[in-house]
């Protein structure tokens, strides 16, 4: 990608340093990144990370026309921060069958959906054999429709569950149909956070290494970091290194998703005095800068606000998420929730003065990604 980029002018040396080592396209430090959180000067690390994502991305802002499925929100954990699992008995508490579903999806087939996006709950009845039942009736409808299903944490649910190793239930359920995985469950990946959000959660190391496994049988993952709870800024640029660290072996994440943590409807929230909030601009440009070889910084407009998302694209994002038909986690935690089409989204893209390009099943994200890949092979 050949373009014409001034180079920013940093309003200190210290930045000017980390600068520097991004316009020569050198690896940041984790000093570095603590660094770039720890400064007052906003606006010029958001000028950093807009050239760092001009260079390795161009103008091009992706979206999908998504449809959220969530089979169930029964789960047997109790993260305190989820606003989203209930317990049976309980009046919120839903389980949808595989013959439900389909009809779900038969629903919102015209609205020419591009990717079917699935996560829910830790429940028992939501077995292999449900899930091949699921995959085989969606692909039924339309055999390109994506499906982008489950977090590390339901596949070490299923895998215990059956008495399976992960890599083989990976590879019955590409056989029914999966195409990638979704970003969720990652939190924040050290283990001291870990155990006051999500104590319960596999560890972060059991976390990455099902993502390796992934990458490794050919699925392509997304990848997310939850912020604004009980974490320090060092957390966040750990967290950033071994999202690096593990692309840099296998090349398989092509998004990395900020995830801002919502206070309501969870025992997390309710203890507010504990919660440290965090600069989303920085975040979001920290992240783009550090993660050299990630190509794609998704924000997600319905946990932010589609002001806030808008102003995000000049700060390291270059994906606009989708559509998110009928997404619920957030909408739990008090996220935005507004009719969105990607006639819309397309208008949004433009007044950023960016070019908005849909994601067909997967296939141009992944030609694009294929694209990059070999430039870091090559670099």
């Amino acid at each position: 990608m050949t373009q014409t980029l001034s180079h920013p002018v940093m309003p200190t040396t210290e930045l000017q340093i980390i600068a520097d080592k991004v316009i020569a396209g050198q690896r940041l430090s984790f000093e570095d990144g603590c660094h770039l959180f720890a400064t007052p000067h906003e606006d010029a690390v958001g000028e950093l990370a807009n050239f760092a994502r001009k260079r390795l991305v161009g103008d091009t802002v992706y979206f999908a026309t998504t449809l959220y499925i969530h089979p169930t929100n029964l789960c047997e954990l109790s993260c305190p921060m989820c606003s989203f699992y209930a317990k049976p008995g309980m009046k919120k508490a839903w389980f949808m069958t595989p013959e439900q579903i389909e009809t779900k999806v038969r629903s919102h087939i015209h609205q020419n959906l591009t990717e079917i996006h699935i996560v829910g709950g830790l429940w028992r009845e939501c077995n292999l054999p449900y899930y091949q039942e699921m995959f085989t009736r969606i692909k039924a409808i339309d055999p390109k429709l994506h499906i982008k299903a489950l977090t590390p944490v339901e596949y070490d649910f299923l895998a215990r569950l059956h008495g399976l190793t992960i890599e083989e239930v990976f590879k019955l359920m590409i056989s029914w149909g999966l195409g990638s995985l979704p970003g969720g469950g990652a939190e924040v990946l050290v283990e001291r956070i870990r155990k006051q959000v999500a104590p319960q959660k596999i560890s972060s190391d059991e976390y990455l290494n099902i993502h390796k496994i992934a990458h490794q049988v050919g699925l392509p993952s997304n990848i997310t970091m939850l912020f604004g709870h009980v974490e320090d800024d060092e957390d966040l640029v750990t967290h950033l290194c071994k999202v690096r660290e593990l692309q840099d072996e296998t090349k398989g994440f092509q998004t990395f998703i900020p995830l801002k943590y919502h206070v309501e409807n969870n025992a997390l929230g309710k203890r507010k005095q504990r919660l440290k909030s965090k600069n989303d601009k920085k975040v979001f440009a920290v992240s783009r800068l550090m993660l050299d070889n990630v190509r794609n910084v998704k924000v997600l407009w319905n946990y932010l606000g589609i002001d806030v998302a808008k102003e995000l694209l000049f700060f390291g994002a270059n994906d606009l998420s989708s559509t998110n038909i009928e997404e619920q986690i957030i909408i739990a935690a008090g996220g935005i929730q507004v009719a969105m089409t990607k006639e819309r989204l397309c208008q949004i893209i433009l007044e950023c003065g960016r070019t908005p390009k849909e994601i067909h099943s997967g296939h141009c994200y992944a030609e694009d990604q294929k694209l990059f890949n070999c430039s870091l092979t090559t670099s």
